[in-house]
């Protein structure tokens, strides 16, 4: 876990005086192991240096430099594609392919920010699909899918969710399956994996 990184970049003195800079990466197979370089200039100058493993490394984009952020969830749009089962919606109907279209992007906004590309669980070019009249839309997480299905029901558009497929992990303790976390440091910074350590490497 994260617990004493966490605490420290959630202090009052580094959320006044600190900085916390992603200096180094490295990777092994399945891990990936960041460096920080962390600094608080308060009534004493503090400099200290830190590791985190990325363990079960699934999914990341990353950037080096100043974070912004310094936060781990279990609870994140950036996991639906692991912790919730995976459906896909076909329709057939018609109508104005840039106002559904329009709609379709607002709610996707709605639900995950744009933490999720738009276009990431659409099936190929989502404006010449709706043009098309009829065909798979979208595969992916349920609630993304079953809202798009939404959107298209609002239209009067026919449309078909097919049988969910149980998601391989979950952050319910209660269903006995892997868990999965996503650390994020800035927008377009981010971590998802089965497990984070730390572990800090000096001080001066």
């Amino acid at each position: 876990m994260l617990d004493k990184l966490v605490s420290l970049t959630h202090s009052d003195d580094f959320e006044e005086y600190g900085t916390l800079d992603l200096v180094g990466v490295r990777t092994e197979i399945n891990l990936l192991t960041l460096t920080f370089d962390f600094q608080i200039r308060s009534d004493r100058y503090e400099h200290q240096a830190w590791e985190v493993d990325c363990v079960g490394l699934l999914e990341h984009q990353m950037f080096l430099g100043e974070c912004d952020y310094f936060e781990l969830s279990n609870d994140h749009p950036l996991l639906w594609p692991y912790v919730y089962p995976k459906t896909s919606v076909s329709f057939y109907g018609e109508a104005e392919p840039l106002t559904l279209l329009g709609a379709l992007y607002q709610r996707h906004l709605e639900l995950v920010s744009d933490w999720i590309p738009f276009g990431r669980f659409m099936n190929g070019n989502t404006l010449e699909i709706i043009r098309g009249r009829y065909g798979m839309l979208a595969e992916g997480p349920a609630p993304l899918v079953e809202a798009y299905a939404q959107v298209l029901e609002s239209f009067k558009i026919g449309n078909s969710v097919t049988e969910p497929k149980p998601a391989y992990y979950t952050n319910d303790k209660f269903s006995g399956l892997a868990e999965v976390g996503v650390l994020i440091l800035n927008k377009g910074c981010y971590f998802v994996s089965t497990s984070f350590n730390e572990r800090r490497l000096g001080g001066t």
